[in-house]
């Protein structure tokens, strides 16, 4: 994600400078139209990347669909953060095209990354939430069969507790590297509740 905004910033960069120099070295007729293309240029350069945040936000509301475990209420937050993301991501697309500046242009790219975070939020509360909430229907199920370990079953259901509440609670913002330290801890109750349900099961082979 850092990478993207320093692409987006030299991008952007360059339309300051070249409106700048071409200020100082070009024929006065000439000015406009070379402002114009490297305005343009950088336009294009924000519009594309958010193009990227929309597919992705496609295919996050694909998985979704195909996650038939999730829960309702969840299944819920997240069906409106991605319409409500599509939406807002939309409408900066078309902000974009119609800035006059290179610096306007700057701060809709600045947006487009913190105010959304698709990549870095978006995309794991989706696949965050689809493997607890299967992993808690999995637990119901062995909890259900003959012979059942409840005790584990009930300590694997208990680092799983609150989880995906607490994942959906997470804003997007300025500090990615904030975001993921707020995910982490999610993330391995998945993977450390998958890798416990997995042994479990092989017991009751």
């Amino acid at each position: 994600m850092k990478r993207t905004l320093i692409a987006l910033t030299l991008t952007l960069s360059a339309a300051l400078v070249a409106g700048t120099a071409g200020a100082a070295a070009a024929e006065p007729s000439a000015r406009p139209s070379v402002r114009a293309v490297t305005l343009d240029a950088a336009k294009d350069a924000v519009a594309g990347r958010i193009d990227q945040r929309l597919t992705a936000l496609q295919k996050f509301e694909t998985s979704l669909a195909a996650a038939k475990q999730v829960q309702p209420a969840h299944r819920d937050t997240l069906t409106k953060l991605i319409a409500d993301q599509r939406a807002g991501l939309t409408a900066l697309k078309t902000k974009v095209q119609g800035e006059t500046t290179a610096a306007a242009v700057k701060d809709d790219a600045q947006s487009m990354v913190t105010g959304y975070r698709v990549f870095v939020l978006t995309g794991p509360k989706v696949r965050l939430t689809a493997a607890i909430d299967t992993e808690l229907a999995v637990i119901a199920k062995l909890r259900a069969q003959p012979g059942a370990d409840t005790a584990k079953l009930d300590a694997v259901e208990a680092t799983l507790k609150g989880k995906v509440d607490a994942l959906l609670a997470v804003k997007p913002g300025p500090d990615a590297d904030a975001i993921k330290s707020q995910l982490q801890p999610i993330r391995t109750a998945a993977k450390t509740a998958h890798t416990d349900l997995k042994a479990l099961r092989k017991t009751k082979k």
